[in-house]
């Protein structure tokens, strides 16, 4: 539709009569303007069964905030994971088994006691007819004390320590792993509030838009079939709204399931995430206790090694005991013994196997700690090129943002003169939508490669202002 200079003049006489216009058309069953407060009016619905509130953090699912604070930052995210998860004492039950069992090994030089009773007829009396458990001995008392075993215990000793070890790195990975994963959780949130305030605004641009459409065709300067298209644009920027509303509900739920319980407010976490150091060199993966864990496994698989190979060999000790003859009831004929024990196997066909099996979960330990060092070093890679892309792509999308907001401006003076037309109009408010929303997710991927990568270096807890170990004492390596 092309203005003339007439019509413009016109346009303004025609603006005082809006309002009026619009309550006799909606008399008359035609469609009512929408302001900018109706277009915001549904865009969060009368909560139903599976539908999403716009109530702040912590009051959408009852009062779940238990020892959350109302203004939750990431590092008391993380301590509250690291606090509550059940992973932790899992982690910490099996390192207290591996002490456990690695004091079971080394008691083998610790000295023995034992006993033995014999039990039958005619024992407990002074005479036997019928020659049967003649001579038998009575209760034996003795103390055994290990001398030598030829390397036995020194294998079984030195592979309950590195499984003890093992388990150790195993705790620590687990605390990295769920550092990581609430970190995540809360930049997730943080994500999908962000985009959720962006469809906001959308909504909010394009109802005000529709109201300025709906004013002109009541005026009579646009088509009918503008309003409606501005209808359409309307509902479509609604169900964005109550998409991203969803999304941020979900993170926000998956957030509470790993802290135990809804903050009223997250704290922003690009000031902190900014702190971290370069990713540009790639990490130490001889630290991570990922692959430290996998070193104390084949460590272990190793020293069973010796042990299975020592089965061969016999074991010497010393015996210290006394026995007391319960037939003859002569003191004479009790015994005190003090003996050097040897004791083995002349031949057992399964030791060649256990020996060949040993050195294959050794093989199979020594790969595995291989496979964790590749994997790390992918997702290490896959990070760094992920925070190099992401800032050339907030700088795309920054700049599109600008771009399309500056032509919507445009677009719109030449749309009330007749040189644009109202689809594309429009399009330039969806393509800021579009652009703010990619910059949202280009920034937020970036402080999550980062987050990743924080973690890889084994510095993300120190980073968080967090203890680097669960207890510092423990460390295998001080």
């Amino acid at each position: 539709m092309t203005l003339t200079f007439r019509t413009i003049v016109m346009t303004g006489a025609f603006m005082g009569l809006a309002i009026v216009a619009g309550q006799a058309g909606a008399e008359k069953g035609e469609l009512p303007p929408v302001t900018a407060p109706n277009a915001m009016e549904g865009r969060m619905p009368v909560p139903e069964s599976g539908q999403v509130t716009d109530a702040p953090l912590g009051e959408a699912s009852g009062d779940l905030s238990g020892d959350v604070p109302r203004q939750l930052d990431m590092a008391t995210a993380v301590a509250l994971t690291l606090a509550r998860h059940p992973d932790i004492a899992r982690a910490n039950a099996a390192l207290a088994r591996g002490r456990a069992d690695l004091g079971a090994a080394r008691s083998v030089w610790t000295p023995q006691v034992a006993y033995q009773a014999n039990l039958g007829p005619h024992m407990l009396s002074g005479s036997n007819s019928s020659g049967l458990n003649e001579n038998m001995a009575g209760p034996t008392v003795y103390l055994e004390q290990q001398v030598w075993d030829f390397g036995r215990s020194k294998g079984q000793i030195g592979a309950a320590r590195s499984t003890t070890n093992q388990r150790w790195y195993e705790r620590e990975a687990a605390a990295d792993q769920l550092a990581e994963q609430s970190a995540m959780a809360f930049l997730e949130v943080r994500r999908f509030e962000a985009l959720a305030q962006a469809a906001e605004t959308q909504l909010g641009d394009l109802a005000h838009l529709r109201e300025l459409i709906g004013m002109r065709v009541h005026a009579g300067i646009s088509d009918k079939s503008d309003l409606m298209l501005a209808d359409v644009r309307v509902e479509s920027a609604r169900g964005d709204s109550i998409q991203a509303q969803t999304s941020a509900a979900m993170a926000r739920a998956a957030l509470a399931n790993l802290i135990g319980g809804m903050p009223q407010q997250l704290a922003d976490a690009s000031a902190l995430i900014s702190r971290f150091e370069p990713a540009d060199q790639e990490p130490d993966y001889d630290k991570l206790p990922t692959v430290a864990a996998a070193k104390e496994a084949a460590d272990a698989a190793s020293a069973k090694i010796g042990e299975t190979k020592a089965e061969r060999y016999p074991r010497l000790g010393l015996q210290l005991g006394y026995t007391r003859n319960n037939y003859t009831y002569n003191t004479r004929d009790n015994s005190v013994t003090a003996l050097m024990t040897v004791s083995g196997n002349l031949y057992r066909r399964s030791d060649h196997y256990l020996v060949e099996a040993a050195e294959e979960d050794r093989r199979a330990a020594e790969a595995a700690h291989d496979s964790t060092v590749i994997e790390a070093r992918g997702r290490a890679l896959s990070a760094q090129q992920e925070i190099r892309a992401g800032n050339a792509r907030i700088s795309a999308y920054a700049l599109q943002e600008e771009q399309a907001e500056t032509a919507s401006r445009i677009f719109l003076e030449e749309y009330k003169l007749g040189k644009r037309t109202l689809t594309e109009l429009l399009n330039t408010q969806l393509e800021i939508y579009r652009a703010a929303s990619a910059r949202i997710v280009a920034e937020h991927d970036i402080m999550e490669a980062r987050v990743r990568f924080e973690n890889l270096c084994g510095n993300l807890r120190p980073s968080l202002g967090l203890p680097a170990h669960l207890s510092e004492e423990e460390n295998p390596n001080g």
